[in-house]
């Protein structure tokens, strides 16, 4: 939805005041006002600020979220505005109004929410004439209030699901803008019960069979010059379908809780799938496996949570599957490493197999934030482990921490490397794959399964030539 604010006098002052006042110190800030009930009866809104200038005409100036708030009087609503972010260029408000159709500007409301026709038609405007605005648009749109869930464990299992959805997608190096806009469940989670699944709050869930809309071109059409080089981008979309429905008997021979969405980028398709079949008081966390398609590259990261009761550790020793678990990622690195070839494609660390600790959160933000936390190879976690510098807890007991651990890798940085290539398995088949999702399922882990095509590393694509000249 879009709607149009028309500052008076004394409000576009105090805007200037309050971005005065947090730019140096980079802080959030909000501004609430209050305006006639009647123009603000639907909820949230991207509002297009305007204010008067020096020859009283309006130019639209910020733009933000605009949320109701109750009522201030009678007649009059209280609106919240956060997410401010001033035009670079401002922008006359009759020159943005004047690219309406006639019927679009019978319905306009010169101050208040728009109709849903009117809005979406003064938005594609807006950014037509202001393609710089799209980024912050994005943002906008996709901020709404936080999920505060309290210390529901079938909660927390959505919220690890989540961040895992959020990972994925910045290890593929995409805008996740579409994430953001979520709708958690309304209704109290129960732990004894399996959650429910992120992507099914994203959106309609759909058939991996539908994935793909591909464009049927029809027999009577000739094939345009530019059409001609269409059939290599068809059989890719082919043969990633063809994927799709293979990981989804994957996901089906253990469950039929998975739900799938696919990204596009630059050439890239990014499909990412949710799932799970344990209820919430058995589970043990939440799995990503992320195959590069292309570079035939595996990634593999699992959740811990530091117990925030005991000032934010993890105690691997109060862990009970943790042996467990790290014989089953101790095995997967070994595999890895046997079927290495020197004419793979170098990494810094070639091992997939990851852990990120973070601390269990009882307030969910709807905007595309991570959950902070710390991530350590397979290695370097077990190396840790014998680190006399963890060695502060009771009675000398190992702990993790962000007051002890010397050195760890941030969300920013970890999914950077991935992103990059520079950590992560060479030479991954398929079958491996499908192994590593049987296994985490065997495992009563959640499950974040993505898989990235379309981008064909230098470095591997001469390996491919060399093996095909053999």
């Amino acid at each position: 939805m879009v709607a149009i604010i028309k500052c008076r006098e004394n409000e576009d002052e105090y805007l200037e005041f309050l971005e005065k006042l947090h730019q140096s110190r980079r802080h959030d800030w909000e501004w609430s006002f209050t305006r006639g009930r009647d123009l603000w009866s639907k909820g949230r809104h991207l509002l297009l600020i305007a204010s008067m200038d020096a020859d009283g005409r309006f130019e639209v100036t910020r733009v933000g979220k605009s949320v109701r708030r109750r009522g201030a009087k009678d007649q009059d609503q209280q609106l919240r505005v956060t997410h401010v972010r001033r035009l670079r260029r401002t922008l006359q408000l009759s020159e943005l109004l004047d690219g309406l159709t006639g019927a679009q500007r019978r319905r306009l409301v010169e101050e208040g929410h728009q109709s849903k026709g009117t809005g979406e038609a003064i938005r594609a405007r807006l950014l037509s004439l202001r393609p710089e605005l799209t980024e912050a648009v994005q943002l906008i749109e996709g901020a709404i209030d936080s999920w505060d869930f309290g210390e529901s464990r079938a909660a927390q299992e959505v919220a690890l699901q989540r961040d895992a959805t959020l990972a994925v997608t910045r290890m593929a190096g995409m805008q996740d803008p579409q994430l953001a806009e979520w709708d958690p469940p309304a209704e109290e989670l129960y732990d004894d019960t399996v959650p429910p699944l992120f992507l099914d709050m994203v959106g309609a869930a759909r058939h991996p069979d539908e994935l793909f809309d591909l464009t049927e071109q029809r027999p009577q059409d000739p094939l345009a010059p530019s059409d001609r080089l269409s059939n290599q981008r068809a059989l890719e979309d082919h043969l990633i379908l063809q994927d799709t429905r293979a990981m989804h008997g994957w996901l089906s021979e253990e469950t039929n809780h998975v739900a799938w969405r696919r990204f596009r980028e630059h050439g890239r398709t990014l499909l990412v799938a949710n799932a799970n079949r344990t209820p919430a008081e058995r589970a043990l966390g939440c799995d990503i496996i992320f195959y590069n398609v292309m570079r035939h590259s595996l990634v593999l990261v699992q959740y811990k949570k530091l117990d925030a009761e005991r000032g934010g550790f993890y105690y691997p020793t109060s862990d009970r599957s943790l042996a467990k678990e790290l014989r089953r990622m101790k095995s997967l690195d070994r595999y890895a490493e046997r079927h290495a070839s020197l004419s793979d494609e170098q990494r810094l660390d070639p091992s997939p197999s990851w852990i990120k600790l973070c601390h269990p959160r009882s307030v969910l933000p709807h905007t595309t934030e991570m959950i902070h936390g710390m991530y350590f190879s397979r290695r370097q976690f077990e190396s840790l482990c014998d680190d006399a510098r963890l060695k502060d807890g009771r009675g000398g007991a190992i702990r993790f921490g962000y007051k002890n651990v010397p050195a760890y890798l941030d969300n920013t940085l970890f999914t950077r490397l991935v992103e990059t290539g520079q950590i992560g398995t060479t030479g991954t088949s398929t079958d491996f794959v499908r192994q590593q999702v049987i296994r985490s399922f065997r495992g009563q882990r959640n499950l974040v399964l993505a898989t990235l095509s379309g981008e064909e590393a230098p470095q591997a694509a001469r390996n491919a030539q060399r093996r095909a000249a053999r």
